[in-house]
């Protein structure tokens, strides 16, 4: 997958028609639509003449609760700003996969997984064809580590396989990741599993092919005290709490975090132009 270019004006326009519409209108799916379905698929992020430099950027959002703001947001403003940055500091071939997480002890559907795309109406596309199931229980976490095992073992990308860069992959959420991940679940999810594992277990698995970050959102779950000590245990200072005043921050974040990543791997190559219709500009701070 992930064929096409990224065209900022063109996504901005569509911001236009989707400002007057409801979240239901917008995210119809009312079970997990069946190409979002990860049981024995492999997302593939592919490198082509049209693509050669890929930086695969996996977005986990959490569709537990009340957190359907954050996709709703994405859609309707700060998609397209996330993008144009990243295309205006040297960016050149980004390409987003959307996955959505809940909680594997009480939900229908605790993972969906969309395919990694370049364009704008495809990126578009996988990211409204998320189910926000709403779902999520008083257990005290969520299975961020859906997410993770994912991206280890379901994943197939040529920018980390071929040239032995690291993918970047940012979880967003407002609770802790739940520590247990039996084979049961993990099988009965992704169609195959050897054994029981924990969320620290399927991290350092993860972290060996990607940067792994997650943005915890203050509302009233974010502040407590619990849910920082889970994740700096977990990911250190890649573990970033946000103001949950407005959702640009997280977009914010999420630009910021991929543009530090991929300048970090590519120090001293030449950094292409961009492939937004919207023009290249100098790289500035963000």
């Amino acid at each position: 997958m992930g064929a096409g270019r990224y065209s900022y004006d063109t996504a901005r326009m569509r911001t236009v028609s989707y400002a007057a519409v409801s979240r239901e209108e917008i995210f119809v799916n009312r079970t997990m639509d069946s190409k979002m379905d990860p049981k024995n698929v492999v997302r593939e992020c592919c490198e082509t003449d049209e693509h050669p430099d890929t930086l695969p950027i996996i977005i986990g959002l959490d569709v537990t609760g009340s957190m359907g703001h954050v996709p709703e947001s994405l859609i309707k403003n700060d998609l397209p700003e996330v993008m144009k940055k990243l295309l205006d500091e040297g960016v050149p071939c980004p390409q987003l996969c959307f996955t959505a997480y809940g909680d594997h002890k009480c939900d229908d559907f605790p993972f969906q997984a969309g395919q990694f795309e370049a364009s704008d109406e495809l990126i578009e596309k996988w990211l409204t064809a998320v189910y926000l199931e709403g779902g999520g229980g008083g257990n005290g976490g969520e299975s961020t580590s859906l997410v993770y095992y994912f991206a280890a073992r379901h994943t197939s990308c040529d920018a980390i396989n071929k040239r032995g860069k690291k993918g970047l992959l940012i979880t967003i959420g407002d609770e802790p990741n739940h520590s247990d991940y039996p084979k049961s679940a993990l099988k009965n999810i992704f169609g195959g599993a050897e054994k029981d594992m924990t969320s620290e277990e399927i991290i350092k698995e993860a972290q060996q092919k990607w940067e792994i970050y997650h943005i915890n959102i203050l509302d009233w779950a974010g502040q407590m005290k619990e849910v920082k000590t889970c994740w700096e245990n977990l990911l250190g200072d890649h573990f970033i709490s946000v103001e949950a005043n407005t959702d640009t921050n997280i977009s914010n974040m999420i630009a910021r975090i991929a543009v530090e990543h991929y300048k970090k791997q590519n120090v001293g190559s030449s950094v292409a132009t961009t492939s937004s219709d919207s023009g290249y500009r100098p790289p500035q701070m963000l």
